[in-house]
C-alpha cells in the first residue's frame, strides 16, 4: 500500500511542479512577446489556462491529503476531545461524499467537452475538465485514507478506555 501512496503522491506532486513551471515560463513570454515586442504568443492563454486549472485542482487534492484545506473549527473547539473526534469523523464522512458527488458531476461535465475545442490549440476543453474529476479522485483516496486513520484512532481510544475501567 505505501507504493501505491508513493506513486500516487509522486504523480500529484509531478503534476503540480510541472504546472507551476509551465504556467511561469509560459506567462513570463506572454508578458514579453506583449509588452516588448506587441506580439503575444496566440496558444500562451491556452497553455496558462490548462496549466492553472491543473494546478488549482490536483494542489486541492495535496491539500486534502496534507489536511491544509480549509477548516472552520469554532465549533469544534468548544466541545469534549471525544465529541471532536466523532464530530470530524462525520464531517469527514460529509466530505467523502462530496467528492463522490465531484466525480460522478465532473465526468458529465468533462463529456459534455468532447465537442467543445479550446480556441488557439484546438484540444478537446474535456482535457481542462477533466482536472475536475481526477482531483475529486484523489480527494476521495485522501479522504478515506484519514476516515480509516480516524476509526483506528477511536477504536484504539476505546480499548485504552474500556481496559482502564
Amino acid at each position: 500500500m505505501k507504493t501505491v501512496d508513493s506513486i500516487i503522491n509522486g504523480l500529484v506532486k509531478l503534476v503540480m511542479a510541472g504546472s507551476s513551471l509551465i504556467l511561469s515560463v509560459v506567462t513570463l513570454l506572454q508578458v514579453i512577446t506583449r509588452f516588448i515586442f506587441s506580439n503575444p504568443i496566440a496558444w500562451g492563454q491556452d497553455v496558462i489556462r490548462l496549466s492553472f486549472v491543473y494546478l488549482v485542482f490536483w494542489g486541492g487534492a495535496y491539500c486534502v491529503k496534507a489536511k491544509e484545506h480549509l477548516n472552520i473549527d469554532i465549533l469544534l473547539t468548544s466541545v469534549s476531545v471525544k465529541t471532536r473526534k466523532i464530530m470530524e469523523l462525520v464531517i469527514n464522512f460529509i466530505l467523502a461524499l462530496f467528492f463522490i458527488f465531484m466525480i460522478y458531476f465532473g465526468i458529465i461535465f468533462m463529456q459534455s467537452g468532447t465537442t467543445q475545442k479550446a480556441p488557439y490549440l484546438a484540444i478537446p476543453m474535456s482535457l481542462y475538465y477533466l482536472a475536475l474529476p481526477s482531483s475529486a479522485v484523489l480527494m476521495l483516496y485522501y479522504q478515506v485514507q484519514i476516515i480509516v486513520g480516524q476509526i483506528k484512532e477511536l477504536k484504539k481510544n476505546s480499548n485504552a478506555g474500556g481496559a482502564q475501567a
